[in-house]
């Protein structure tokens, strides 16, 4: 199974606070919208307190879970799988 986290981009909404809101996921080369924001909260990791953001949200009907770095990097957390729609 290929690696779901390979290849994620998020493009934001810019506002004058730079990037602000999720609205879509590129995967596979294909961008997907953001339909609905769930939840969103900042999160810090114990041994490097780094500090990242988890957005909870719909993509193509589904609902997940988007751990974001302050570099941007992105990753999909949990068990959540996109399952992606052809």
């Amino acid at each position: 199974m290929a690696d779901q986290n390979a290849g994620i981009k998020i493009i934001f909404y810019s506002g004058h606070k730079g990037q602000e809101t999720p609205r879509a996921v590129v995967m596979a080369g294909r961008e997907y919208p953001v339909e609905k924001i769930i939840w969103r909260k900042r999160s810090q990791e114990k041994d490097t307190r780094e500090t990242s953001e988890l957005v909870r949200c719909r993509v193509a009907g589904q609902d997940v879970t988007l751990k974001i770095s302050p570099s941007g990097e992105c990753r999909l957390l949990g068990r959540d799988r996109l399952i992606l729609p052809s």
